[in-house]
């Protein structure tokens, strides 16, 4: 297959509006009953199968296009006009993506054959050059033309779903930003008002058990404010540093734009506390993987798990698809500078296959003053 289909255009209107065109129009020279009752049944097998492609463009492609062809030589027999022909130029149309030019010229060449033997006693000698030479370069043509559409919209919906990304990269960035700014306060909440409330409610407390009578009412009274305060003081810190990850949103809103694959993320909940610069670069890891696999595989299902050990001093992300792959990727530029990304982390980045299944994965350590370990103190 040299072109997967990755656009979802719809091409039902045109596609139905053709078929009917070249359907009605067979039946319409149809020489006899039997003709046109063998006519009608061979254009109506042929539709199941234009809808299957429609919905399926990539799956099944060589039996797909095999069928349709042997339908189209099978029409040939039954009818002397070349409307045929609009059945092999779509065919050119719906197939020019996956096979090469080569491929096609042969199954031209070879309708036109069945076609000129079927009806050679017709023309009475007489071979209609020019009618095969004017189809054949028309089909040709097509066959250009189509593939360019194919491969604009490709490109277009590739765009398309790159922007996407770069908006919700962008976003995850202003996000940890304004997290970090949040986390910044609560420390200093915590290291400077905390402490300070902390050392206040102690001597409030010594000073109520010595503090005269007169005085008790007082005194426990601020005592208890300060407790108060200090508590308050506590859930501020502790509602900022627990905000759902990051991460998993970011990969959740990346994945709801591809349409052509089903995502199951999967990620250990304390990467929410992971640096800025980490996370990007697992978002990075985790959108070559989905590049990759929508543009060199027709994968329908992938799988995102990131975790954590139990120190906090490793984190690794794996992705994997569900076709399967038997020879492991040759490197290219993105590969490349994935693996000098993650390098700059003193991580690694490997592949490997495991039971036909490509496994991508990424290891990076992380320092024990990391956010990930820092927000395991809680205020007591």
């Amino acid at each position: 297959m040299n072109i997967p289909i990755r656009h979802n255009a719809d091409w039902r209107f045109s596609t139905l509006t053709s078929w009917l065109a070249a359907t009605v129009s067979c039946a319409y020279y149809a020489d006899s009953f039997l003709n046109l009752t063998i006519l009608l049944g061979i254009n109506i097998g042929i539709l199941p199968l234009l809808l299957y492609v429609i919905k399926h463009p990539n799956k099944h492609v060589l039996v797909m296009a095999g069928c349709y062809f042997l339908l189209i030589l099978c029409l040939i027999p039954f009818t002397s006009t070349s409307l045929v022909f609009i059945h092999l130029v779509m065919f050119t149309a719906v197939f020019s993506p996956h096979f090469a030019l080569s491929r096609f010229v042969i199954a031209i060449l070879g309708a036109m054959l069945v076609y000129g033997a079927c009806h050679y006693d017709t023309w009475q000698g007489d071979i209609p050059w020019l009618m095969f030479v004017v189809w054949f370069f028309f089909c040709v043509t097509n066959w250009f033309i189509s593939r360019k559409i194919v491969e604009s919209l490709n490109m277009h919906y590739q765009s398309r779903q790159n922007y996407k990304e770069l908006q919700a990269t962008q976003q995850m960035m202003s996000a940890m930003s304004a997290k970090q700014e949040r986390l910044a306060i609560s420390r200093e909440l915590h290291d400077s008002l905390g402490h300070k409330l902390t050392a206040l409610s102690v001597n409030l407390d010594f000073a109520k058990r010595t503090a005269p009578a007169n005085l008790q009412t007082m005194m426990i009274n601020c005592h208890q404010m300060s407790q108060d305060v200090l508590e308050e003081i506590r859930d501020i810190v502790s509602s900022q540093r627990d905000d759902k990850a990051l991460l998993k949103d970011v990969l959740e809103s990346i994945c709801a734009l591809t349409p052509n694959l089903t995502a199951h993320i999967n990620i250990d909940k304390d990467t929410a506390y992971l640096s800025q610069d980490i996370t990007l670069c697992v978002i990075r890891f985790c959108q070559e993987m989905l590049s990759n696999t929508l543009k060199h595989t027709q994968a329908t299902d992938i799988t995102f798990n990131v975790t954590l050990d139990e120190q906090h001093t490793m984190l690794s992300a794996e992705v994997f698809h569900n076709q399967p792959e038997t020879i492991l990727p040759k490197p290219g530029n993105g590969l490349t500078g994935l693996a000098e990304r993650v390098a700059q982390f003193n991580g690694h980045f490997t592949q490997a296959i495991e039971n036909q299944v490509l496994i991508n994965t990424i290891k990076l350590p992380l320092c024990l003053s990391n956010h990930s370990h820092a927000t395991t103190e809680v205020l007591q």
